[in-house]
């Protein structure tokens, strides 16, 4: 019966799925009353503790709108899970798949039409599908071995098809997308709605390896291949890596990898050559020191560093605090045990040597990683994997932390960063819990990653559409120039008094600019308000209505028609109401002076025939940008290129072009979560970059710490050994 062993004894696959929804809805629908039980108490406490009234106001709202919604969003949960199951069964998949980048994700339930609609896709959505694809991915890895015996088991009983995640009825994405749907309808903030599904993800999606554990014995003792054995293939190194962002996903490339192993070979082959020969022999009977008791030694030193930095809080103070001490007891402690691997104590101290002359590396991050110092060493001392690895868990860690303060740090530490923030928090949990569970560190190298990808999109998504908003602005300015130049083409030779010139060149400037962007130089909309300017040119010169009737027509029709035309203009670009009551009476002014001027229609000016199309802005001038090298280079530069502002201050600070139009000449730059900072011109960048107060920096290096690191340290031994020689 495909994987069932005695079918008469056993429940049939139909009766077997059917119990086991029963008790997935069962569990379900307890486990969502105790989270939302625990929810509003939760919102309760955030009201309490919030600083502002808003706030408060805020979570009591939520609290309130969940209370009086419990049946209807528990109703509506439910109905998810049923239909993951529905869809199981139908061959169809049951969630989304996380494993995608949530934009991608987004674009695959949402077709933008325009370019518009696609700079306006909903921020909520997005970070309600990084929060979801951010827990999921988390349980999937935690609770690996019981969700692919599941997946097997599941196989089993859809008739031997092969299932993953995408297709499980119980996947942790249902359960995330299930809370997605149900609070649909809820009238919440944003910030509200980021709030549960943190409180979701500890209250609920934490305590599913209880329903796989469930499920996984339902089957079992009903015939479901009740004696599968599995390995996964996936090890922990490979999901790590999938986490990083795409900023670091260098970091584990092929090359990179066999270059961290040729380096650590050429390392303890130049120490074995460097060991002094004339070093004493062991006493016969002496007995190795076990490396438990080295640790236990070091143990004190790591609490001693855990409770000096757990007493600093900004990072001036941390990057003033002296570990350097600590460091060296650490390093003292390890050389008296016997047969300790001194060359393994050398390398560690190396690398945080390296670690503290990184130029792109933030000084108040550079002391705070220096913390770990102990941990690491414990580790290169408890597994000789350690350095034999690039993939192991604590060296992606260290190559995280590190990489992340060269991309994301604050060199200028006044405040504490995000970034700061969470990499002090991994720094204390090492010291506080690892004693020599090396698990610690797969752990938080897992969410540190996590952490790393999501903080990375947000910053991607920030600095798009800082990027969009100075694209915007740079269409408009170029679009008002051509219909300055419009403007210019069609008055030609006809001499306007001043406030005619203003009513052209301002308001009714506006007007035509906003239509020209809206819709296009050949709708309707922008002929029509081109028409008004031929109007105005006509209606305010002299003109004979005494003999002409057709003029003494036409300025009877304006009269009447453009000042209801022109207000219409006006509030649409939102023009002061009083100021454009002052320019509709000059022009009527303006038409009655002409009329008794009683001069000849022979004299009268016809505005000058133009095509918007045709008229060009003015650019910088080409010859001055050939002749200046500068201004050339920093034409050919690409986005991504980073720079340093205030460069000869003691408050530097680093930006990255964004953006640029070589056309205008005009460079956006963004600060290090995506934000802009300025918009320069060529010109001004050029003056600043030689007077010194900016300059080009390197990017920072997508090469992994601990291969630059080694790098360096293999350096370091063969001039040692070229000075031993000499």
């Amino acid at each position: 019966m495909d994987g069932l062993q005695s079918p008469h004894n056993h429940l049939t696959k139909e009766r077997i799925l059917d119990s086991g929804r029963d008790l997935t809805l069962k569990w379900v629908k307890i486990q969502l009353t105790h989270y939302v039980d625990d929810l509003e108490n939760r919102l309760f406490a955030l009201a309490e503790r919030a600083g502002n009234n808003d706030t408060q106001s805020r979570y009591f709202q939520a609290r309130d709108e969940i209370k009086h919604h419990q049946h209807i969003l528990q109703q509506s949960y439910l109905k998810h899970i049923n239909q993951a199951f529905d869809n199981y069964r139908a061959n169809q998949p049951t969630t989304t798949n996380f494993t995608l980048d949530p934009l991608q994700q987004l674009h695959q339930s949402y077709i933008p039409q325009t370019e518009e609609d696609l700079s306006l896709i909903d921020n909520n959505k997005l970070e309600e599908k990084l929060a979801i694809g951010s827990m999921s991915r988390k349980i999937s890895a935690e609770r690996s071995e019981l969700l692919y015996a599941l997946n097997q088991r599941l196989s089993v009983l859809r008739g031997g098809t092969k299932i993953n995640e995408q297709d499980n009825p119980v996947a942790p994405g249902v359960f995330g997308e299930a809370l997605q749907v149900a609070s649909a309808d809820l009238t919440l903030d944003s910030r509200a709605k980021l709030v549960i599904y943190k409180i979701f993800e500890s209250a609920f999606m934490a305590k599913l390896f209880k329903l796989y554990g469930l499920l996984n014995h339902h089957c079992e003792s009903n015939g479901v291949l009740p004696n599968l054995s599995y390995q996964i293939k996936k090890n922990l190194s490979e999901k790590l890596s999938e986490l990083l962002p795409e900023e670091l996903q260098a970091q584990l490339s092929e090359a990179s990898i066999a270059n961290q192993v040729q380096l650590f070979n050429a390392i303890r082959l130049l120490q074995s050559r460097l060991q002094p020969q004339t070093a004493l022999p062991r006493p016969a009977g002496a007995v190795a020191t076990p490396v438990t008791q080295i640790i236990a030694g070091i143990q004190p030193l790591q609490n001693q560093a855990g409770a000096l930095l757990s007493s600093l809080d900004t990072p001036q103070s941390i990057a003033r605090s002296d570990i350097a001490n600590l460091l060296q007891q650490a390093e003292q402690q390890v050389h008296k045990a016997e047969n300790v691997d001194a060359d393994v104590v050398e390398i560690v101290g190396l690398l945080f040597e390296y670690m503290l002359n990184d130029q792109q590396l933030p000084d108040s991050i550079k002391a705070l990683l220096s913390y770990l110092h102990t941990p690491i060493l414990k580790i290169a001392l408890l597994d000789k994997d350690f350095f034999n690895h690039p993939a192991h868990p604590a060296r992606q860690l260290l190559n995280s932390l590190v990489a992340s303060g060269e991309h994301w740090g604050e060199p200028a530490n006044k405040y504490k960063s995000e970034i700061f923030l969470q990499i002090k928090n991994v720094v204390q949990r090492l010291l506080k819990e690892f004693d020599s569970d090396i698990r610690l560190f797969s752990e938080l190298a897992f969410d540190f990653n996590n952490y790393l990808r999501q903080h990375s999109r947000r910053i991607r998504l920030t600095e798009k559409r800082s990027m969009q908003a100075v694209k915007g602005q740079n269409t408009l300015k170029e679009i008002r120039l051509k219909v300055d130049g419009y403007l210019k083409q069609k008055i030609g030779q006809i001499h306007l008094p001043t406030t005619i010139h203003t009513l052209l060149f301002e308001p009714w400037a506006n007007f035509l600019s906003f239509h020209l962007l809206r819709f296009g130089s050949r709708s309707e909309q922008w002929k029509q308000a081109a028409q008004v300017v031929d109007d105005i040119l006509w209606f305010c010169q002299p003109h004979n209505v005494e003999t002409d009737s057709h003029a003494r027509q036409r300025i009877k029709e304006l009269q009447q028609a453009l000042p209801v035309t022109l207000q219409a203009g006006f509030d649409t670009v939102g023009y002061d109401s009083n100021q454009g009551k002052r320019l509709l009476e000059a022009l009527q002014q303006r038409q009655k002076t002409a009329a008794s001027s009683a001069a000849p229609s022979s004299t009268t000016l016809q505005p000058v025939s133009a095509n918007i199309d045709a008229v060009e802005i003015s650019k910088p001038a080409t010859a001055a940008t050939k002749n200046d090298k500068l201004l050339m280079k920093l034409k050919q530069l690409q986005p991504g290129t980073w720079f340093e502002f205030n460069a000869d201050s003691n408050n530097p600070q680093r930006v990255k072009l964004a953006w640029s139009n070589t056309d205008t000449l005009h460079f956006m730059f963004v600060n290090r979560i995506g934000q802009q900072v300025v918009v320069k011109s060529g010109e001004q960048l050029a003056t600043d970059m030689r007077s010194g107060e900016v300059k080009i920096i390197p990017t920072p290096a997508q090469r992994p710490f601990f291969e630059k690191a080694m790098e360096r340290v293999l350096e370091q031994m063969k001039q040692r050994e070229k000075t031993d020689v000499d």
